[in-house]
């Protein structure tokens, strides 16, 4: 066998498709035979995430019509893909397609919307109106003899109380997100050239126009969207990096790494940004980064330096509860927390802006203007693990 993966198809249910086909293990071609998976049964899934399609998703290969085939060529006209039924056929299967079972969820909170456009689906309003709530059920009204949208549905979403009731009730049994593309996971060996250290739960990776060559990443192996998230051994294990890395970066003339944590909707994949700093212009950082709030309207919630991994997830539950936030560990331990409230915008280059003016580089605050040839990533990545083997 070999490798195949196509485009993911809407299959006749609406839902998102994949064909992944593997080689055979060891085989000499060095082709692709483990892939991993993180699965969640759609039984377990809202409406409005199986409804949403990849942007690369194509129609049914096996959408065809009766007889078309390699045999017909030549005999078909070119409408061998063209599907042919008697209308009396049609119509009953057009029918049977049609939903006529009663909506799911509280009749009192169904929402009831019109002068759709036509071409609106079922998937594309479960994503919309999933902003307001966990979507309970979707039914879109259809012509029951062409199928064609009318124009109009019934939306049922969990609100307030019963929303927050059933994510506790799901939290403690729920996967993580399936990781897609993420580009952290190792699973889809993006960059894994950038690797510069493994353990059990993590490991750390260059980051990708780092903003100073030992600029790195440490990231927990499972697809997880915050720290405050993480399972015990796991945040331990990340805690420990970071403290080996604070001890190498010394030991080399550093001064303390910066980290940034930025829990986001959609299924991030978390990640501590660890960026060496100077011992003259460390003591200027929080200075810096207070600063620098003040002038976008926030304000810090400081956070004495935390003795433990436990200490600093407890921290951040007490502060920012299960929402979003952003984080910096200044060099002398401190952590500064910012909670970023529903629908509150965020400028995702911050930290860089920030670290640019500390560190007085401000034209490497643009990542894209620090990219690097794969052959250099690799050298940086290489002397990263010279200097790092001792503190491993």
């Amino acid at each position: 066998g070999c490798h195949y993966a196509r485009e993911p198809y809407k299959n006749p249910r609406g839902h998102a498709t994949r064909l992944v086909a593997l080689a055979s293990v060891g085989n000499d071609r060095k082709e692709r035979w483990l892939h991993a998976l993180a699965l969640l049964p759609a039984s377990r899934q809202p409406p409005s995430a199986l409804q949403q399609l990849p942007p690369d998703t194509t129609r049914s290969p096996y959408d065809v019509g009766p007889g078309a085939g390699a045999n017909n060529e030549g005999t078909d006209g070119g409408f061998a893909g063209v599907r042919w039924e008697e209308p009396r056929a049609k119509r009953a299967r057009v029918a049977s397609q049609v939903r006529t079972d009663p909506l799911k969820g509280d009749p009192d909170k169904t929402v009831f919307v019109r002068n759709l456009a036509f071409r609106a689906d079922e998937g594309a309003l479960a994503e919309y109106f999933a902003q307001c709530g966990e979507i309970v059920d979707l039914r879109l009204g259809r012509d029951v003899e062409s199928g064609r949208s009318r124009g109009f549905c019934h939306s049922d979403e969990e609100r307030n109380a019963d929303r927050d009731r059933r994510r506790e009730e799901k939290r403690s049994r729920m996967p993580p997100p399936p990781p897609g593309g993420c580009w952290f996971c190792l699973s889809n060996e993006k960059d894994t050239h950038l690797v510069a250290s493994i353990a059990s739960e993590s490991f750390i990776a260059m980051d990708k126009g780092g903003v100073v060559p030992d600029h790195c990443q440490v990231v927990p192996v499972e697809h997880t969207p915050s720290f405050a998230a993480l399972s015990p051994s796991a945040a331990d294990e990340i805690w420990r990096y970071l403290g080996a890395i604070r001890s190498c970066l010394r030991a080399g003339g550093g001064g303390a790494p910066r980290h940034l944590a930025l829990r986001s909707k959609g299924g991030n994949h978390m990640h501590l940004n660890c960026v060496p700093v100077p011992s003259d212009r460390a003591r200027k950082a929080r200075k810096i980064f207070e600063q620098a709030a003040k002038r976008l309207g926030f304000e810090w919630e400081v956070v004495e330096a935390p003795e433990s991994a436990l200490d600093l997830q407890t921290a951040i539950a007490s502060h920012c509860g299960d929402g979003e936030y952003y984080a910096v560990h200044l060099p002398d331990g401190t952590v500064l927390l910012r909670k970023i409230g529903r629908g509150e915008p965020h400028w995702m280059s911050f930290g860089r802006e920030v670290l640019g003016h500390l560190l007085g580089c401000p034209e490497r605050t643009s990542w894209q203007n620090c990219m690097e040839t794969e052959e250099k990533e690799t050298e940086r990545a290489n002397a990263f693990k010279a200097s790092f083997e001792a503190f491993d």
